[in-house]
């Protein structure tokens, strides 16, 4: 989990398993301050009962499963998403990029 600060984007970036991160979610989702979430996690579907309290975005709200790929060829140490290299790709401001990288639930 990576929120942004109080002075920037009123953003939480989480990065999981599916059952971890609901989990989480599911005990600390009313003291979550940030309005918007990102989750990069598989079967995004399954975060749908969280956007009654908070903006949610995942991978790919089509295919269960979110892909990893070796990160290194794009300059990272980490295994990368897709969502995630098109996060780092986009221009624009934070929440444009993360409009057009992730899908809204």
């Amino acid at each position: 989990m990576v929120p942004l600060g109080t002075k920037g984007p009123d953003v939480l970036f989480i990065t999981g398993h599916t059952h971890q991160v609901q989990a989480y979610l599911g005990a600390y989702i009313k003291q979550i301050p940030e309005r918007c979430i990102v989750i990069t996690s598989c079967m995004g579907r399954h975060f749908k009962k969280f956007t009654a309290e908070k903006e949610v975005y995942v991978p790919d709200i089509y295919q269960d499963y979110c892909l990893l790929r070796d990160g290194r060829p794009y300059g990272f140490e980490f295994d990368i998403s897709d969502a995630e290299l098109d996060l780092y790709n986009a221009s624009g401001g934070i929440k444009e990029r993360i409009q057009s990288a992730y899908d809204r639930l």
